[in-house]
C-alpha cells in the first residue's frame, strides 16, 4: 500500500476526522440565525425526528434550501440496477430485516469507536427498541420499489429519509463535539470512517448473510444491491474515495475498517443485550425465547459474538417444532445453522409483524411497510 491508497491506515485515520460539511454548514446556518442552542436543536429534531413527512413550514431558509437542492441522485446513478436491487429486497424483505437485526448492527456495535455515538445519544439502552425501528423504516425507504425515485414532483420516500437522517448525522456531530465527555481519540462523532462501516454493514454484509441463508442471488442482482446502497451513500453525505462499487473492494474495505474498529467495549455489549430483548418482544409469546442470540452468532460469526458477549445456544427442541408448525422444512437436520437456514424467513416475517405493532413514539406514525410488500409476505 502506498499513502494515496485511500483506504491505507493513514487515509481512514483522516477519515475519522472528517464529519460532513455540507450537512454541517447547515446546522451553523440554523444556529447563527440566532435562535439559541437549544431551541435550534429542537426545532431541528422536532422537524426531522417525530414528524414523517417534511414540514410545510416553519423551517428555516437554510434547510428549506438544502431539502430541494439535495434530492437529486448523482449523475452516476442506475435506474435499472436501483430497480433489479428493490426487487431483490421485495423479494427477500423477511431475511434481509432479520439479518438487519442480527448481522448488520451487532456488526456496527462491535466497533469500539463509532458506537461510542449510541452511548452518548442519550437513547442507548433505554429506547433501543425505538433506533431500531426507525433504523429499519429507513433501510424499507430507500429499498422498496420508488424509494430512491427522484421525480421532482414526487420524492420517493428514500430520498427523503436518507436527508433527514444526514441533517440527524449533523445535529448529533454537533452536540457530541462539545460534549466533554468524548474522547478524541475516538475520532470526529458520526465520522466518514464509521459511516462507511454503517453502509457496508447495510450491503455487503446483508449480501454475505443471504449467501449464509442459501438465497442464491445473480452477480448483477449483487452489484445492484451494492450499487443501490453507494447511492444511499452518497445522499448521506459519504465520500466518493469511500464509495464501494463492486464486491471486491467492498469486502475488502470491510475487512480494513472492522480491522480497525472492532474490539471488545461495554457500550458494544450493551446494545447487543438491548437489541436481543428487542427482538424477543418483537417476537409473539414464549416460544422462541432465546432464539435471537443463536441468529446473532449464526450470522456474525464466533469471533465478533464474543466481542459482543453473546453465547453459542444449542439448537432447542422447542424451536424446531414451533418453525416446523409454521411451515419450515427443517427435514432430520438438527444442526445449528440449518436451524437458521430454514427458520429465517418465517422469524423474519414475525420481526416485520412486530414491528409494525411496535409503539414509536408520540406524535409519530406506526412503522410503515408498503402495501405491495406486506401482500408478498403476508404481513397484513
Amino acid at each position: 500500500m502506498t499513502d494515496h491508497d485511500p483506504w491505507s491506515d493513514l487515509s481512514l485515520d483522516q477519515r475519522r476526522g472528517e464529519g460532513d460539511p455540507p450537512a454541517d454548514a447547515v446546522l451553523d446556518a440554523i444556529f447563527a440565525a440566532g435562535d439559541g442552542v437549544v431551541y435550534s436543536i429542537n426545532l431541528l429534531m422536532r422537524s426531522l425526528v417525530d414528524n414523517d413527512d417534511l414540514p410545510a413550514a416553519g423551517l428555516p431558509p437554510a434547510l428549506r434550501d438544502y431539502f430541494v437542492r439535495g434530492a437529486a441522485l448523482p449523475d452516476w446513478a442506475d435506474r435499472e440496477a436501483i430497480a433489479l436491487a428493490s426487487q431483490v429486497f421485495h423479494t427477500y424483505a423477511p431475511q434481509i430485516i432479520l439479518l438487519l437485526h442480527t448481522a448488520a448492527l451487532p456488526t456496527c456495535y462491535a466497533c469500539r469507536r463509532g458506537v461510542q455515538v449510541l452511548a452518548r445519544s442519550g437513547r442507548m439502552y433505554s429506547d433501543v427498541q425505538r433506533r431500531v425501528i426507525e433504523t429499519a423504516q429507513f433501510v424499507i425507504d430507500v429499498m422498496a420499489p420508488g424509494g430512491l425515485d427522484r421525480d421532482p414532483n414526487a420524492f420517493g420516500a428514500g430520498i427523503r429519509s436518507a436527508q433527514k437522517v444526514r441533517l440527524m448525522h449533523a445535529a448529533i456531530r454537533r452536540h457530541l463535539r462539545r460534549d466533554p465527555t468524548w474522547d478524541p481519540a475516538w475520532g470526529t462523532p458520526i465520522n466518514q470512517e464509521d459511516l462507511a462501516g454503517t453502509l457496508l454493514s447495510f450491503s455487503w454484509i446483508i449480501l454475505r448473510g443471504l449467501e449464509r441463508l442459501g438465497v442464491e442471488l445473480s452477480p448483477d442482482e449483487r452489484a445492484a444491491y451494492l450499487h443501490t446502497w453507494c447511492v444511499v451513500g452518497h445522499l448521506l453525505g459519504l465520500d466518493p474515495t469511500l464509495l464501494t462499487h463492486d464486491l471486491r473492494g467492498a469486502e475488502r474495505l470491510m475487512g480494513e475498517i472492522l480491522r480497525r474498529n472492532q474490539g471488545v467495549c461495554p457500550e458494544g455489549q450493551l446494545m447487543t443485550r438491548a437489541l436481543i430483548e428487542a427482538m424477543e418482544r418483537a417476537i409473539p409469546g414464549t416460544t422462541l425465547d432465546g432464539l435471537p442470540t443463536l441468529l446473532i452468532h449464526d450470522s456474525v460469526g464466533a469471533e465478533t459474538a464474543a466481542l459482543l458477549g453473546v453465547p453459542a445456544p444449542q439448537a432447542s427442541e422447542r424451536w424446531l417444532g414451533a418453525l416446523r408448525s409454521a411451515g419450515a422444512e427443517l427435514g432430520d437436520e438438527r444442526r445449528d445453522h440449518a436451524l437458521v437456514r430454514a427458520g429465517a424467513p418465517i422469524v423474519g416475517r414475525l420481526l416485520l409483524r412486530g414491528l409494525m405493532l411496535a409503539y414509536r413514539g408520540p406524535g409519530r406514525a406506526a412503522f410503515n411497510i408498503p402495501r405491495t410488500l406486506r401482500a408478498a409476505h403476508d404481513l397484513s
